[in-house]
């Protein structure tokens, strides 16, 4: 039979579980959605499904957007490419996420190649919806600063 002392000795280790476990997340979730230091808005006239999207930076800077094949599939390789003009990137991801519907985790890390090319693959998962928006979010890290610039698209089964 266990004494009160046992008890309380149980309830502490838990409580103290619980509080490293929410230390650890807290601490942990800058890994997984850092800050953006410059955030775009979305621009509304693109379409990835036609072809690579541009975007202006402020101060100077354009950012290009490139999936293929097209039409954009689900469950099939895509070829993901981002060109950065007029400034110095230094790290580039793109953070693909469901407009109406929460997606798993899906951001990869793209490649440096010659003059601000990046290149890398994704693909993307297939929903119960015969049509689904996304959004592809282009995360720079560009002298100190992280820069999110927003595409969005659909695709079809």
């Amino acid at each position: 039979m266990k004494t009160f002392s046992d008890k309380v000795l149980w309830g502490i280790i838990v409580l103290l579980a619980a509080a490293l476990a929410i230390t650890a997340a807290i601490k942990l979730s800058p890994l997984l959605n850092p800050p953006q230091k410059i955030s775009l808005p979305l621009n509304t006239a693109c379409d990835l499904q036609q072809g690579p999207c541009a975007t202006s930076l402020p101060g100077g800077g354009r950012l290009e957007l490139s999936l293929e094949p097209r039409p954009i599939p689900v469950l099939k390789p895509l070829k993901l490419q981002v060109r950065a003009t007029g400034f110095k990137a230094g790290s580039v991801e793109v953070d693909f996420a469901g407009v109406d519907m929460k997606m798993a985790f899906n951001r990869p890390r793209l490649v440096p190649g010659k003059a601000g090319l990046f290149t890398g693959e994704a693909t993307l998962p297939v929903c119960v919806r015969d049509q689904m928006a996304w959004q592809a979010t282009v995360l720079v890290e560009s002298e100190g600063k992280r820069i999110a610039v927003p595409f969005r698209f659909e695709t079809k089964r």
